[in-house]
């Protein structure tokens, strides 16, 4: 991963996966595969793949239970897996309505 610096904007601009990047209508499933992950504090990013992009796939707390309860121990466990998610609706509390979002469904 490349430092950070005031010289570059290399490392400063970061491409997140979000609902509107997954192909299809809402309830679409894609498969994403998670190739790293950033853990910063209590924030959680993985690095994915999809569709021959690299994304930062920021985890809510929804999608981080999700993973520790299907057999994720800690968070370097998913690199390598298939991760699928799936277009929905949430709650965002500071805008007070619901959004386009990511659930993780299935990780294998």
């Amino acid at each position: 991963m490349s430092e950070t610096s005031s010289e570059s904007w290399d490392g400063l601009l970061t491409n997140y996966l979000k609902a509107e990047n997954i192909l299809g209508d809402l309830g679409s499933e894609v498969v994403i595969v998670c190739i790293g992950v950033k853990v910063e504090g209590d924030r959680m990013d993985l690095i994915v793949e999809y569709n021959q992009q690299k994304f930062d796939f920021t985890m809510n707390k929804t999608n981080m239970v999700f993973l520790k309860e299907n057999g994720i121990s800690k968070p370097k466990e998913t690199i390598g897996k298939k991760i699928t998610v799936k277009k929905t609706m949430a709650m965002n509390p500071q805008l007070k309505k619901e959004v386009p979002t990511l659930r993780i469904s299935k990780v294998e």
